[in-house]
């Protein structure tokens, strides 16, 4: 499996279509900062939106998607000048099937919704995704299955059909990964985490590391299996992913085990062994100097808040 699939398998993607609805103007909504990941999608007509502290406003039209990975607040309107209402208040309306704005002719029809992460997995993929990613509709116009999908999820919100829900945010995720795709090929960027999943040989040691974290690496049985030498190997893995290769396993096994103590029922020590400890003793101890408590006590902490 691909790193991106295995680091979005790990942090739990999961979405969330608040609606599709048509707005007539004016109308403008205000969306504060939160812990989840809100997206905007033009399905038709046009407006304009504006982050937090970001410059100017940015002209959405038809097809446009716009992502806000950490909740970065914003707001949405027809019209720059417009008075906005309370995020929370038009989603209200919308659910008791009311509009929270009253004007006679419509000029957007949008999909708002979220993404959620598992907050529990500190990976630095998900660090240096930025405070917003906006791709205009003639980004992904080669992508004609997404524009079909897109009419499917136009079609199936709302609905009441069986599944609904489940129709809408499967294709949601799909999207969302497909943006991530996106924004990688066409941003520019010459380090961090996004760099490495580009890049051919660091993502293949990534996939390595992801696949088997229970096998015993080191920096030269990595190094033979992508076809690199071990120093120019080590080099390139800290200049793009910001730790050495074996300070990133180390982080990977910790993530790892950590979600088995959340979602797993298993003995201490055959966790230890899934992420590449042989000792449970071995394991508490690298466990404990990361997250600066024992597993079983972690174990607690998790349970208690499902």
């Amino acid at each position: 499996m691909d790193a991106l699939s295995q680091i979005l398998q790990t942090i739990k993607l999961q979405s969330s279509v608040y609606f599709c609805a048509d707005f007539p103007k004016p109308w403008g909504m205000e969306i504060p900062e939160g812990p989840l990941a809100q997206f905007h999608m033009v399905v038709r007509g046009h407006c304009w939106l504006q982050m937090e502290g970001a410059g100017e406003p940015i002209a959405l039209s038809r097809g446009d998607i716009v992502v806000f990975p950490h909740g970065k607040a914003h707001w949405l309107a027809d019209d720059p000048t417009h008075k906005r209402l309370p995020g929370k208040e038009v989603i209200e309306a919308i659910f008791n099937k009311k509009s929270a704005f009253h004007g006679k002719y419509v000029s957007t029809t949008l999909i708002c919704g979220h993404f959620e992460f598992d907050r529990d997995i500190d990976h630095p993929f998900l660090q240096t995704l930025p405070e917003i990613i906006y791709l205009a509709e003639s980004n992904l116009r080669e992508l004609s299955w997404l524009e079909t999908a897109t009419k499917v999820m136009v079609q199936e919100t709302g609905s009441g059909k069986p599944g609904t829900d489940v129709v809408v945010e499967r294709l949601a995720e799909v999207l969302l990964i497909q943006i991530l795709r996106t924004y990688m090929q066409q941003a520019e960027f010459t380090s961090g985490f996004l760099t490495a999943l580009r890049d051919n040989k660091i993502s293949s040691a990534l996939s390595l590391i992801h696949d088997e974290p229970e096998v015993p690496w080191t920096l030269e049985n990595i190094a033979r299996a992508i076809g690199m030498s071990r120093s120019a190997f080590a080099a390139r893995f800290k200049e793009l992913v910001n730790m050495t290769p074996m300070d990133y396993i180390t982080n990977w096994r910790m993530q790892k085990a950590k979600d088995l103590l959340k979602n797993a029922h298993l003995p201490l020590i055959d966790i230890a062994e899934r992420v590449g400890y042989t000792s449970e003793a071995a394991f508490n101890r690298a466990f404990k100097r990361r997250f600066k408590q024992n597993p079983g006590a972690m174990r607690r902490v998790l349970l208690t808040r499902e």
